[in-house]
């Protein structure tokens, strides 16, 4: 398989998904927007796909697996940024009172909180909320070891916490400009735990693979 392949292979996907996506939000939500606001909504595909074709350029596909490994994390990505409001960014800013709107919902803490736990608290340890903000970052965890070798050692463990942290962050302050869900000091809590057990889990199945591997390379060959 040829270079140029594999990184047509790992970007197809999310392409493909993504413009299925695309179609629908347009019809539920621009077709009878104002020139602005469409493109804006053209200005954040564009951005994502700017992303995607950059990182599959500079990045190696030695083998099947991280064609496969690189293809799912750019749908991953994808996910989280549709789950989170990116693609109604540039539609919500392009609104002349957008930046008052932001300002009066913080004041009056509409969906916006920055007490630590009361939200975990209303809705419970183990509730639907709670628990998936624990998971969508979890993914993330497992991804930057596969993807980035310097993050595959125990120690890495805070460099991924961190990481996960300013994502969540980022998440939290485009929910907050949007007005799409709300802005919880708790999500940032909940995504950065859930990355830091994604990247145990790394570490577990590493644990578990890596001592095989020993074993059969110390293994004679049998002529």
């Amino acid at each position: 398989m040829n270079t140029t392949l594999k990184k047509l292979i790992v970007i197809l996907p999310v392409m493909i998904v993504s413009l299925f996506y695309f179609r629908v939000l347009y019809h539920e939500s621009y077709s009878g927007a104002s020139f602005k606001r469409v493109a804006g909504l053209v200005l954040s595909v564009l951005l994502l796909y700017g992303w995607v074709v950059f990182v599959s350029i500079r990045r190696k596909q030695n083998n099947f697996l991280q064609v496969t490994i690189q293809a799912s994390f750019f749908i991953y990505v994808f996910a989280v940024l549709q789950l989170t409001g990116y693609f109604i960014l540039f539609k919500e800013i392009s609104s002349h009172d957008w930046w008052d709107k932001m300002n009066q919902r913080i004041e009056r803490h509409d969906r916006v909180n920055l007490e630590p736990f009361k939200t975990i608290d209303i809705y419970q340890t183990f509730g639907k909320q709670v628990l998936g903000n624990f998971v969508m970052l979890l993914p993330l965890g497992i991804y930057l070891p596969l993807l980035y070798t310097k993050f595959r050692k125990a120690y890495s463990f805070f460099g991924v916490l961190l990481i996960c942290f300013l994502v969540s962050v980022g998440i939290e302050l485009l929910q907050l400009a949007t007005s799409y869900r709300s802005a919880d000091i708790d999500d940032v809590i909940l995504n950065t735990l859930g990355g830091g057990a994604g990247f145990i889990i790394y570490l577990l199945i590493k644990t578990i693979i890596s001592p095989k591997k020993s074993i059969d390379q110390t293994k004679p060959a049998i002529h």
